[in-house]
């Protein structure tokens, strides 16, 4: 039997929740288990987070019960949630349980940009979720990591468009595009998660962590720069962004969560690090600051490895 720290991440299967995993058994100071659902145990991402040292636990939290919960927690000093956005709704019965458990610390699925309520849907959901865990007196830490590289480069192909009304979308570039916004690498997120979670001055503090702050127009620089030297902007204003918003809204469009990401970071300046550390955004704690060792991938680095 393992004598080292237990932590349990589910969702470790999925994009976040892999690079989590990964970044947690390189440090080799944790024993790593990670609840999958049974019909996905034989998937490759699961397989091969098991070759790599992680204890793989068949379980279906949709339909779990309150026991299964609690008894699949035994012995875990710190959970952490990394589900599809989808699925927020079941970190309810996931906190019920950790705090049934005795588990230390709790770490619910976030790892987006910060903000205030009543400009994102998704975002208030999330901050619904962290009012339960405060009120549940249990340990926890909340993570933001600003937006992904890996989402938002502007795409200069349209073949390579990961949905097809993105590669348009992509080049919406409001009010001159001077706004800064955080972004950070999908492997920096799981490493700055293992560094944070090891860290006992986090334990009940809400954490930004980010690897640069950058403009849309520094985006448009790279795509011309490795991508198409010509390739044309969309030029937008707040009026356009908020009439996106209003037709998503009143169709009920999935759309809707990307066009409240973009008023958020590109028109109210919401997901920076000063904003992070403000009261009213949450008060968190500057993981560049705290770790000032970790060495995060420039994005320049990714956006030469996206138009390759």
């Amino acid at each position: 039997m393992s004598s080292l720290p237990t932590i349990l991440v589910f969702g470790g299967s999925g994009l976040t929740g892999a690079s989590i995993v990964n970044a947690l058994l390189e440090r080799k100071d944790f024993q790593v288990k990670v609840p999958v659902r049974p019909s996905s145990v034989d998937k490759p991402s699961t397989v091969e987070l098991r070759k790599k040292g992680a204890i793989i636990i068949p379980f279906d939290i949709i339909n779990s019960s309150s026991e299964d919960l609690q008894n699949i927690l035994k012995g875990a000093d710190t959970v952490i949630c990394a589900i599809v956005f989808t699925q927020l709704g079941l970190q309810y019965k996931l906190v019920d349980a950790v705090k049934s458990a005795g588990v230390k610390r709790f770490v619910p699925c976030d790892f987006g940009t910060p903000g205030r309520r009543g400009v994102r849907k998704l975002h208030d959901e999330k901050l619904d979720v962290r009012d339960y865990v405060k009120a549940s007196e249990i340990g926890y830490t909340f993570i933001d990591v600003g937006f992904w590289y890996q989402l938002h480069l502007m795409y200069t192909n349209k073949e390579k468009a990961y949905v097809p009304w993105l590669y348009e979308a992509s080049r919406y570039v409001y009010n001159g595009g001077t706004v800064k916004t955080a972004y950070t690498d999908l492997g920096d997120i799981g490493r700055f998660t293992a560094r944070i979670v090891a860290d006992p001055r986090t334990l009940n503090q809400y954490v930004f962590a980010w690897g640069e702050e950058i403009t849309q127009q520094d985006i448009l620089t790279y795509a011309r720069k490795y991508g198409d030297p010509n390739v044309e902007i969309i030029p937008k204003s707040t009026a356009d962004l908020e009439a996106l918003i209003a037709e998503a809204k009143e169709k009920k469009q999935g759309i809707l969560a990307y066009w409240d990401y973009h008023y958020s970071m590109w028109i109210l300046g919401e997901n920076t690090s000063e904003m992070a550390k403000l009261p009213e955004l949450g008060g968190a704690l500057d993981a560049r600051e705290l770790y000032p060792d970790i060495k995060v991938r420039p994005l320049e680095d990714y956006a030469i490895e996206f138009y390759q």
